[in-house]
């Protein structure tokens, strides 16, 4: 950058040298002409003053008024023993004279006056030009903004309005639920040489437990606990979610990929406990998204005073009707899902000021990108702003 700039120095130093020779050469031509043909009559030598018009013209237009009028003092300064010397000079052919170097050093000096009006009104014009632009990406990006507090202003009540609806409903349920099951463990023990009464107690315990986790994740993310933050590392919480994970890779037979960077030494001011559960939830969503034998990415990341972990998986990806549902309770693509996994993720990112961006990568798979802000830049961002990106 400093090579152009000298550059444009270098260049426009040559161009201003290059003018003033110009400018003086034919000044000197035409004052030459004047003071080599004394014996032409004084019409030649009017006429010929004519020519000294273009020199002082130039000077303004590239000088500006000081150009014009240093120009014309001095053509007038040349030309001035000429018309004082000149024999035969009748006093109406001076007073035509005089009258002739007046005009010149007038047309100077307001060519140049005109000329640095036209050039300031350029000038206000560019930084108008210039102030107009930064207000349409001002505006387009407020526009942005907006968009994205109401779209997040709408996910919150609707989150609201079902975690009311999910904690009557939950309590509802959960008593006829422990009721049913125990009937039915009873129901198994009176009937164990039945085969059929056992296999049947079998399943209606399996889909006894399985209500139970439905109404259970009902109530976490209806009632969630209070947040209890403190300072930790990062890799810290990774490190923790990612051996609680351990047997359900083992058990997809899938490898977890974890790539180190300084990242992982930064501390977040964070409820441990939530983060894990965040963590946790990411993880077995990734391993839901693919099958046997996949690799998964964790990579820890840090962007813009805030710091957090990526996610990738190999698995089919999302379809791009299904995104901006993602986050909405209930909406699973998962044939025994709940759907309310990245909701409570969502539910928990909002109140520590974070970010969650979900998006298909380009040969296959999906990346979640999760971020928590520094506590250095904590301060500065609002509770309304710790906002869920979708895609």
């Amino acid at each position: 950058m400093q090579n152009f700039d000298h550059e444009q120095t270098t260049k426009s130093r040559a161009r201003i040298h290059f003018d003033l020779i110009s400018i003086g050469l034919v000044v000197v031509f035409l004052t030459a002409i004047h003071y080599t043909n004394y014996h032409y009559e004084m019409n030649f030598h009017i006429l010929l003053q004519f020519g000294y018009y273009l020199p002082v013209i130039y000077a303004a237009m590239r000088f500006g008024p000081v150009g014009g009028i240093v120009s014309g003092l001095i053509i007038t300064i040349l030309i001035l023993p000429f018309m004082i010397d000149f024999p035969g000079m009748t006093p109406s052919a001076m007073y035509t004279q005089w009258v002739e170097v007046g005009l010149i050093n007038v047309i100077g000096w307001l060519t140049g006056f005109l000329t640095e009006e036209e050039r300031k009104a350029k000038r206000k014009y560019q930084m108008a030009l210039t102030v107009q632009k930064e207000l349409v990406v001002k505006l387009k990006r407020e526009g942005q903004e907006r968009e994205r507090l109401e779209s997040e202003i709408r996910q919150t009540e609707r989150l609201t309005a079902l975690g009311h609806m999910s904690a009557g409903l939950a309590h509802e349920i959960r008593n006829p639920l422990g009721i049913m099951k125990v009937s039915i463990q009873m129901l198994t023990q009176e009937k164990c040489d039945d085969g059929v009464v056992t296999e049947y107690c079998r399943v209606l315990l399996e889909e006894c437990e399985r209500l139970n986790r439905l109404v259970s994740e009902f109530l976490s993310f209806a009632r969630p606990k209070e947040s209890v933050r403190e300072r930790i590392d990062l890799g810290k919480l990774l490190d923790e979610g990612v051996a609680l994970i351990q047997p359900a890779l083992r058990q997809s037979r899938m490898e977890l990929k974890q790539v180190r960077n300084p990242c992982e030494d930064q501390e977040v001011e964070v409820d441990s406990d939530q983060v894990k559960q965040v963590i946790i939830n990411i993880l077995i969503n990734a391993i839901d998204a693919q099958g046997e034998g996949r690799v998964i990415l964790l990579e820890e990341v840090h962007h813009d005073g805030f710091i957090g972990f990526a996610v990738s998986d190999e698995g089919p990806g999302i379809s791009p009707d299904a995104l901006p549902y993602i986050y909405d309770p209930f909406f699973t693509m998962k044939e025994k899902g709940t759907g309310l996994g990245l909701s409570v993720v969502h539910r928990i990112l909002y109140q520590h000021g974070g970010r969650i961006s979900i998006t298909n990568r380009s040969d296959r798979g999906v990346r979640v990108e999760i971020l928590l802000p520094l506590p250095s830049f904590k301060k500065h961002v609002f509770h309304n702003e710790g906002l869920v990106n979708s895609p």
